[in-house]
């Protein structure tokens, strides 16, 4: 049964993050995390969604985003 989308009010920020399972390295190359910022710039063109900031660290990263109106969170993530 697929997860009923978030109920994510515009004009706040969110705090995304995910981290590898036992602190196992995630991102091993400096080619893994190009990709990684890759596709958040993909995410960024195709949505618009306003990305605020970003950290990645060897085994999880963090994302700070701000969608402009509710529901913009949903189609992102």
């Amino acid at each position: 049964m697929p997860r009923r989308p978030r109920l994510a009010a515009g004009a706040l920020a969110y705090h995304v993050l995910n981290r590898r399972v036992g602190r196992l390295p995630l991102f091993k190359t400096s080619a893994d995390y190009a990709a990684f910022e890759k596709i958040l710039t993909e995410a960024h063109a195709a949505t618009g969604l306003c990305i605020m900031a970003y950290c990645l660290m060897p085994n999880h990263w963090h994302v700070l985003l701000w969608p402009r109106r509710d529901g913009e969170l949903s189609d992102v993530l």
